[in-house]
């Protein structure tokens, strides 16, 4: 039941972002471009909903794989585990994966044990905290994104911080949740005021994250005092013999 539950997710996330309005849709795609720049690697992962999965793709990769919502269900209730090895993947891309799983934590440690040193994680979610999150409970749970988990962007940086990730970047977009295109079209005119009063409160969020490393180079120590090695006074050093 819980999967096909998920599944339905993923159908009504992809249908929902393929009715909304080009303004909208503009809004989101600029901020996919911020996170490409941040995050590069050899070997990269995209987990979720993969209709945008080009908006990620990169010459600079060996490998590209993507692991679908359903599938990405499948293993969650299966197995408890993703599919691939440890330390496995320097980029990890994850749009909308943790509002259409169950367990969000669970993922995110799942995430962290295929993750290498040097990963970069971004991620792309629905924010609690915001006007879309206040007005959630009263919408029909039926139609999307209300069916959706959201999650506030101080849950997710809580989560990667106990894992000892750091923030390298963070926004969100579109604090208004109308989604017709007249209305978008005056918002946008004005959407460089949420950053000033409103950074935390948009409806969508965009995360990048990185993994503190323990440098294991030896640090040479630099005493501040010299120490004098005296010699044995004479009368010493007639006793010991």
């Amino acid at each position: 039941m819980k999967i096909q539950n998920n599944r339905d997710k993923y159908r009504n996330l992809s249908k929902w972002y393929r009715k909304l309005s080009p303004v909208f849709k503009k809004e989101v795609f600029n901020h996919f471009l911020d996170l490409k720049k941040l995050i590069h690697g050899k070997h990269a992962l995209f987990l979720g909903l993969t209709d945008y999965k080009k908006k990620f793709e990169s010459a600079h990769y060996l490998s590209f794989l993507n692991l679908d919502g359903t599938t990405l269900c499948e293993h969650e209730s299966e197995s408890k585990k993703l599919p691939f090895e440890d330390n496995s993947y320097d980029v990890i891309i994850i749009f909308h994966g943790l509002d259409s799983t169950n367990n969000p934590y669970n993922l995110i440690r799942e995430i962290d044990r295929i993750a290498t040193d040097d990963v970069k994680i971004a991620i792309v979610g629905f924010n609690n905290f915001s006007l879309w999150g206040l007005i959630r409970p009263i919408m029909k749970k039926s139609s999307y994104p209300w069916s959706a988990d959201f999650h506030s962007v101080y849950s997710v940086k809580e989560w990667f911080k106990i894992l000892s990730y750091d923030v390298i970047y963070k926004d969100t977009s579109n604090a208004i949740p109308l989604f017709n295109q007249v209305f978008q079209r005056y918002f946008s005119k004005i959407g460089f005021l949420q950053k000033f009063f409103m950074p935390n409160l948009g409806g969508i969020y965009y995360y990048v994250f990185n993994k503190k490393v323990l440098p294991l180079t030896p640090m040479k120590v630099n005493f501040k005092q010299k120490y004098i090695v005296s010699p044995f006074p004479k009368s010493s050093l007639n006793r010991i013999k």
